[in-house]
């Protein structure tokens, strides 16, 4: 059904993510944060903020995976006791971040608003009815948050940040590595076609490109006009701030290569593919200028 198998090896798209060592919250010295360097760029800031509140969300989607993958107890074993509680770390970790830089910011606040408009978006309604499709889908989400956070790696100086960013770069790669492999497994079974397969990459991009990261925005927005003293930045130029931010700094390379591996395709159609995904991820960012 589908082309060459893809390469074993540990990385993704030729580049290796170290095995997951574990790190606390507890490890980062935010004592140490910069307060010049940490403020130079008040959208990365928010962008930061609306990634804490949908880490902190997990729970709200993490229960519709537990359910739909009842009785495969290798996937519910990992999902509960790695993937949440590294992604509600993650979440503790941002906010603490933004807690040390914006000390009057009411993350509490803003956050039961932001939970109230993102709880109807996390139902059962939303996952792929194959395991293995859902599985699929689930690489795109790890596709995009790992390349997010190394975007704004790329972009921040402030050397507290950038050491957590890393740490949840990492975090975010290795998951994609947990569900690309549970996709492989419940292919043999299931054996989608890819067709299908590329239908729930699409339908997943579309999601998240729509809902998840301009809601926590603009929450994240809203809490700061009310929690400053200086004029706030409008929301329609926080998103236009936050597509520059990406636009330049997003590694479309490796977003390809994690976004089209679950495709399965064979070395030469491959290579196409992530021709053709780079120019149209460009040409995305480009429009959306």
């Amino acid at each position: 059904m589908y082309g060459t198998a893809l390469d074993q090896t540990q990385g993704v798209g030729g580049i290796t993510a170290p095995e997951p060592v574990g790190w606390r919250l507890e490890d980062i010295d935010f004592a140490a944060i910069d307060p010049v360097l940490a403020n130079e760029n008040e959208a990365l800031l928010l962008l930061l903020v609306a990634s804490s509140f949908i880490e902190s969300g997990t729970r709200l989607y993490a229960s519709n995976l537990v359910v739909h993958f009842e009785g495969d107890h290798e996937v519910s074993a990992w999902l509960a006791e790695h993937w949440e509680p590294e992604e509600l770390q993650h979440g503790r970790a941002l906010r603490a971040y933004v807690a040390c830089v914006w000390p009057s910011f009411d993350w509490d606040r803003a956050y039961v608003d932001f939970i109230q408009a993102y709880r109807p978006l996390c139902t059962m309604g939303k996952l792929e009815a194959r395991r293995g499709l859902e599985m699929a889908a689930r690489c795109v989400v790890e596709t995009g948050t790992t390349t997010l956070y190394r975007a704004i790696h790329h972009r921040v100086r402030e050397p507290v940040l950038r050491t957590l960013l890393r740490h949840i770069s990492e975090d975010e790669l290795q998951h994609y590595k947990h569900f690309f492999r549970y996709f492989r497994n419940y292919q043999q079974q299931e054996r989608s076609s890819r067709a299908a397969v590329f239908g729930a990459l699409i339908r997943r991009t579309a999601e998240i490109s729509r809902e998840d990261t301009d809601i926590g925005l603009r929450y994240a927005c809203a809490e700061r006009c009310r929690g400053t003293t200086h004029a706030p930045l409008p929301f329609d130029e926080l998103q236009r701030a936050v597509r520059a931010l990406l636009r330049s700094s997003v590694p479309i390379g490796l977003a390809g290569a994690m976004w089209l591996r679950p495709l399965q395709l064979g070395p030469y159609a491959e290579r196409q593919a992530r021709r053709i995904f780079s120019l149209a991820a460009r040409t995305v960012m480009a429009c959306s200028a």
